[in-house]
């Protein structure tokens, strides 16, 4: 018998379009505190709550994130959520950049390497690293309405936050990922919502582009593969993504009204994590399989690691969700990418 792949070497052959012994069984994103209260009334160990040690107890593959932000979270806590902390170029250069882009040395410990290397080598968990896009970051400083505007009111000012942010950030990447090999990196944006992207093509071109072609290419060079978070509708996102050298998108929400088979004809090198409809799981078995049904020929057919479309909501059961577990590793073990041509994502390029 043949042994069992590790969790990174199936989640590097699943996206090299490799053959693999299994599909990997991840949630990527932590469970609604909600949810997790419900299920430890129905008998789940409360000291199996935290979000890694539910993984180990549904007997999922681990999948575990590391993030890092440009700015101190708790300048946030002077502003109502969604509000601006600076409101032009003076308030940037004088309020706010003195308190950004801390050195990556100062960053990370000893200690968070040798934790990454101890779960590597344990081989049962994924390891993924986080930093906010081009749409989210400059969100997160000018506001959400004032971020909107900032396009047309302050597009020097947007592009000069941007160049600043994307030069820390390959710091950063050539600290972090020469030290250690995530399995693959997500930038958060959420620039969609359910009737598509809140920004233009133009704009996307112009605003965000140049500056995801000036990083990416420098993950790119550590192998490590890059998956941008959106929520909402990203049929059209998906395109212009794969155009700055993206390797996939997740969660592709199915209320949003997404449809995974048709970015893996536009876009057959890109992978996609999630798109499991998370509204069935109260239904039960039936509809879960159902649902399972539906998404098998894009995980055979392309690079669909199915998981749920984002965190599982408060009214599924405990017993549901293990019915879902259950059922999952029914459905990837379907999936072994050994008779099918599937292309690989760019980062695995020969």
């Amino acid at each position: 018998m043949c042994k069992p792949m590790t969790a990174s070497e199936r989640f590097e052959n699943f996206l090299a379009g490799k053959p693999v012994d299994r599909a990997p069984i991840i949630e990527w994103a932590p469970w609604w505190h909600l949810t997790v209260a419900r299920w430890i009334d129905e008998g789940v160990p409360a000291e199996k709550a935290g979000y890694e040690a539910l993984q180990e107890y549904f007997g999922l593959d681990k999948c575990i994130q590391s993030a890092v932000a440009a700015y101190p979270h708790d300048i946030l806590d002077t502003v109502e959520y969604g509000g601006s902390i600076i409101e032009n170029e003076d308030d940037y250069h004088n309020k706010l950049k003195p308190l950004l882009f801390t050195p990556p040395e100062k960053l990370f410990s000893e200690e968070f390497f040798a934790n990454l290397r101890a779960n590597r080598e344990r081989g049962d968990t994924l390891q993924f690293f986080s930093v906010e896009g081009f749409f989210w970051y400059p969100r997160m400083m000018l506001g959400i309405e004032n971020h909107l505007y900032s396009f047309y009111d302050y597009p020097d000012l947007y592009k000069l936050m941007c160049e600043d942010y994307a030069n820390w950030l390959i710091e950063v990447f050539e600290y972090l990922f020469s030290r250690f090999r995530f399995d693959f990196m997500t930038f958060a944006e959420d620039m969609s919502y359910n009737n598509g992207p809140m920004v233009s093509k133009d704009i996307f071109d112009e605003f965000l582009a140049p500056y995801y072609n000036k990083v990416i290419p420098v993950i790119h060079k550590y192998k490590v593969p890059v998956i941008i978070d959106s929520d909402g509708d990203i049929t059209l996102a998906v395109d212009w993504y794969a155009g700055v050298g993206a390797d996939g998108m997740l969660p592709l929400e199915r209320q949003a009204g997404t449809d995974v088979s048709v970015y893996i004809n536009k876009q057959p090198q890109m992978a996609f994590i999630g798109h499991f409809d998370k509204m069935c799981l109260k239904y039960g078995e039936e509809a879960i399989r159902a649902e399972f049904e539906r998404v098998l020929p894009s995980m055979q057919n392309g690079k669909l690691i199915s998981s749920v479309d984002h965190q599982t909501p408060p009214d599924v059961s405990v017993e549901n969700y293990r019915t879902y577990i259950r059922l999952f590793k029914e459905y990837a073990a379907k999936v072994t990418h050994t008779n099918k041509d599937i292309k690989p994502c760019k980062v695995f390029e020969e």
